[in-house]
């Protein structure tokens, strides 16, 4: 939706615009992920959701059906929101990407959720505030107090901020899906992850320690 609005030089103080924003931002979307998945001859598909297709049995089989089917074909799916036809008072939105990216974890049962953000993970207070911050390695157990200690910074570009990506790391660590939380802007922390290299913040139970 941001890179749509700002395509179109519209504001999102609207249904509407945010809708019209996002019809325009989620081709500008797949097109630089067709370009970069290109450079290495992979294709990629689009899946728009809204929250009803994981309540839904129906659509939750056909997800899984087209998501399968994309990896065994060698694409990569990319996940969205369909938010061009979505509205709030509806509440058939999510609260934001971390929130869909939980929820589609939970129903491909994936053996890991990896949400990318601007820090290298949890830290026991805001980094970009307090200096005197430490980053946290290791979660086995996401409590209010945890949640209490994080305080965001808001930011026009995201709906969501650490907290958001903790209250989702709880949906996914629920079902027993480890989450590493890590700094997206490092070209090699997925690389890293998936070879079991400790990047960013785990999130698991102890018995789920990877």
């Amino acid at each position: 939706m941001t890179c749509g609005s700002q395509k179109l030089k519209l504001g999102t103080n609207s249904i509407s615009n945010r809708q019209a924003s996002a019809s325009v931002g989620q081709i500008l979307l797949m097109t630089e992920y067709t370009k970069f998945f290109g450079m290495e001859s992979i294709t990629v598909g689009q899946i728009l959701l809204t929250k009803d297709c994981f309540t839904n049995k129906l659509k939750s089989k056909n997800i899984k059906n087209t998501v399968t089917t994309l990896w065994q074909l060698g694409a990569i799916p990319i996940v969205n929101e369909n938010d061009t036809v979505i509205t709030s008072e509806l509440d058939k939105n999510f609260d934001d990407n971390d929130d869909l990216s939980a929820r589609v974890a939970i129903l491909l049962e994936a053996s890991k959720l990896v949400i990318l953000t601007d820090t290298d993970g949890v830290y026991t207070s805001n980094p970009k505030i307090d200096k005197t911050a430490t980053q946290i390695k290791t979660i086995t157990e996401i409590t209010p107090k945890t949640l209490k200690i994080i305080k965001d910074k808001k930011n026009s570009r995201s709906r969501g901020g650490m907290k958001s990506k903790l209250l989702s790391a709880k949906r996914a660590y629920d079902k027993n899906i480890p989450v590493v939380i890590a700094k997206g802007s490092d070209d090699t922390v997925l690389l890293d992850i998936i070879n079991g290299v400790p990047r960013g913040t785990l999130i698991a139970k102890e018995k789920e320690q990877l």
